[in-house]
């Protein structure tokens, strides 16, 4: 069975990676071109181009103030407790609003026409700590391309800790993982200080090798790392206690770890959705565009506040199907894939409201961790 071809605007933002055992999806059939069809349609009836826009451009401005301003507050002017305590939160959600409504964009090639925005967008990530090369490869084509998948999604990798996939080992903890998960998401951020230089220079992310970097990507990743130490700690360290530094950099980062990947989350491991396991020569059985829908989730899309600050990754469905479009844009696409997926058969699955989201995942982890053969078979299969 080839490997199934990806329209443009419809595709995971980079090339499939060269896996261990190569993952095959059947070939496209008329649920793709229409998706397709109808999404710009949609988009063209409102004159709208796929990018974000000076729509976009205005509100990264406001969240780059944001976080100088949070920045310097924290660093230059806080006294009190209490104005260190709201310098700190609001720098917390600044680097989260870069991350959600930014970088993210940026790095799908969705904020702007101009390639050299897009860059400049996406290097985003590298100014709050992260690294664009790492996401680009794990994000852009481990997650978008092969969602949902064990050894293949690097958003299901939690360790020994957490299990998030049926494939994945069961260990006599794992029972308790849906009380331990939400403090354990806290650590994601601080996860990159370590992990960003162990996976840059090990040339690996979990199963799957990296290029070797040039030394020019090297240089530039240095540079990043520098920039970023000496924003975190050596500036601030230039006014406070070291310990001092420490301690707020940690609770900062608790809170944007916390944050990041709860809303990740929200959309994939939850009840309801595909956690599918390709057969012995990596054929999954679905083409990419059903596979997408099969093992992703929207959420409260009618949340005007919500939509604003998880920079539409509400529109979670939306966004894997149409990665290179804007999430400005996804409010007018959801009621077409929705009509569409109801029209031909296709799964859509959609939380109401943001209340009923969080409870998705805990349920969905809470059956991860049970021991597997105390698992009750369904109907059909007990008979």
């Amino acid at each position: 069975m080839p490997r199934a071809r990806l329209p443009r605007d419809i595709a995971p933002s980079a090339p499939a990676p060269s896996t261990p055992s190569r993952v095959r999806f059947a070939r496209p059939g008329p649920l793709q071109a229409t998706l397709r069809r109808r999404a710009h349609a949609a988009l063209a009836a409102r004159g709208l181009p796929r990018h974000g826009g000076a729509r976009l451009l205005a509100k990264a401005l406001f969240i780059l103030a944001l976080l100088a301003a949070a920045y310097i507050a924290l660093v230059f002017i806080a006294e009190t407790a209490w104005q260190v305590a709201l310098a700190a939160f609001l720098l917390s959600q600044a680097i989260v609003l870069v991350g959600f409504d930014v970088m993210h964009d940026g790095g799908h090639g969705a904020f702007s026409d101009k390639p050299w925005l897009n860059r400049l967008m996406a290097r985003g990530l590298d100014l709050i700590g992260g690294n664009q090369t790492l996401w680009r490869h794990k994000h852009g084509v481990l997650h978008h391309g092969f969602t949902n998948l064990d050894r293949h999604d690097d958003d299901l990798e939690g360790g020994a800790l957490l299990r998030m996939h049926p494939d994945q080992p069961w260990r006599p903890w794992h029972r308790y993982q849906a009380l331990y998960a939400l403090p354990l998401y806290s650590l994601l951020a601080v996860h990159w200080v370590v992990s960003d230089f162990t996976e840059y220079f090990g040339r690996r992310v979990g199963d799957h090798a990296l290029p070797p970097p040039s030394k020019r990507d090297v240089a530039v990743f240095l540079a990043f790392k520098a920039l970023w130490m000496t924003l975190a700690f050596l500036i601030p360290m230039t006014q406070h206690p070291p310990l001092a530094v420490l301690g707020i950099w940690l609770a900062v980062m608790l809170v944007v770890g916390f944050t990041l990947a709860l809303v990740f989350q929200l959309a994939h491991v939850v009840d309801g959705v595909a956690f599918p396991t390709p057969d012995e020569h990596g054929r999954v059985g679905d083409e990419w565009v059903v596979h997408q829908l099969r093992t992703t989730a929207d959420f409260a899309p009618h949340n005007a506040f919500l939509r604003w600050y998880v920079g539409g990754l509400n529109f979670q469905v939306e966004h894997h199907l149409f990665s290179k479009i804007s999430h400005v844009r996804y409010r007018h696409l959801q009621p077409v894939v929705e009509a569409t997926c109801a029209e031909l058969g296709a799964p859509y699955r959609c939380y109401p409201t943001f209340r009923a989201a969080l409870a998705a995942p805990l349920r969905q982890l809470r059956a991860l961790g049970r021991r597997p053969e105390a698992r009750a078979l369904p109907a059909a299969e007990a008979a």
